[in-house]
C-alpha cells in the first residue's frame, strides 16, 4: 500500500490510495524502478536512435518528472538570482521560468539527453532509483525551509523511512563501477543540500525535484567518465 502510495504522489499515474506523504516517503525509490523501466522497455523494443531517445525522455517527464524538472528550473531561478534569502522563497512560489531557469533547462536536456544514449541499462535504472532515492536523503539530513508545502509534508523523515528507502539501492551493490556512480550522485546531492541551507535555509518542493534531477544525471555522467 505505501508502495502505491509513493507511486500516486511521484507519478501521473492514477493510484486511488489515500496518501500521505510523510508515511510513503520510504518508498520514493519504488518509482524510480518504474520510470528506469520505462526508458529500458522502449530502448529494447526500439533501439536508441534520437528520434527515439527524444520521445522517450518526453513521455517518461511526461508520466514521472515533469514536477521534478519543474523543481530544478524553479530553483535555478531563485539560487541564480542576487536576491536575498525571503525573495529567493517567493522566486521559487511563483514559479515562473525565467532566463536562468530556461538557461538549465536547455543545458540539462542536452547532456541528459547524451548521457542517456551512452548508459548502460543498469546504469539507467540504478540513475532513475537513486534520483529518488536522493530526495529521501536530502529531507532526512536537512530542514523545510518553509512550514507549508510538499517539503514540510514529509517531515521530519523518519530514519526508518531512510533505511527503507536504502534497501532499494541493494541490487546495485554488486557492480563496483555503478557504486561509485552512486558515490557521485550523494556528493552532488549532498553539496545542493548544503547550498540550499545557505540560501533559503533548508529544502522546499522545488529543491527536493532539484535533488532528483541532479541526482540522476550526476549519476550517469559519474558512470560515463568511469568508462
Amino acid at each position: 500500500m505505501k508502495i502505491l502510495g509513493a507511486i500516486g504522489f511521484l507519478s501521473r499515474i492514477p493510484v486511488k490510495v489515500n496518501i500521505d506523504p510523510s508515511k510513503v516517503v520510504g518508498d520514493f525509490p519504488a518509482v524510480g524502478y518504474l520510470s528506469g523501466g520505462l526508458y529500458i522497455f522502449i530502448f529494447y523494443l526500439m533501439g536508441r536512435s534520437w528520434p527515439i531517445i527524444v520521445g522517450a525522455i518526453f513521455i517518461n517527464y511526461l508520466i514521472f518528472n515533469a514536477f521534478h524538472f519543474d523543481g530544478l528550473l524553479d530553483t535555478a531561478d531563485a539560487f541564480l538570482s542576487q536576491k536575498d534569502r525571503q525573495k529567493k522563497l517567493e522566486i521559487m512560489k511563483m514559479g515562473n521560468s525565467g532566463p536562468m531557469a530556461i538557461l538549465t533547462g536547455v543545458l540539462y536536456m542536452m547532456i541528459f539527453a547524451f548521457v542517456l544514449e551512452k548508459s548502460s541499462f543498469i546504469t539507467i535504472l540504478a540513475a532513475s532509483v537513486f534520483g529518488r532515492y536522493a530526495m529521501v536523503f536530502v529531507a532526512y539530513i536537512s530542514k523545510p525551509a518553509r512550514r507549508e508545502g510538499l517539503g514540510a509534508s514529509i517531515f521530519p523523515v523518519k530514519l526508518s523511512s531512510l533505511i527503507r528507502s536504502s534497501v532499494y539501492l541493494i541490487p546495485f551493490l554488486f557492480f563496483p563501477k555503478i557504486v561509485l556512480s552512486l558515490l557521485v550522485g550523494l556528493a552532488c546531492v549532498t553539496g545542493l543540500k548544503f547550498l540550499s541551507n545557505r540560501l533559503i535555509g533548508g529544502f522546499t518542493g522545488d529543491t527536493l525535484g532539484a535533488t532528483e534531477e541532479i541526482g540522476v544525471i550526476s549519476v550517469m555522467i559519474g558512470r560515463f567518465f568511469l568508462g
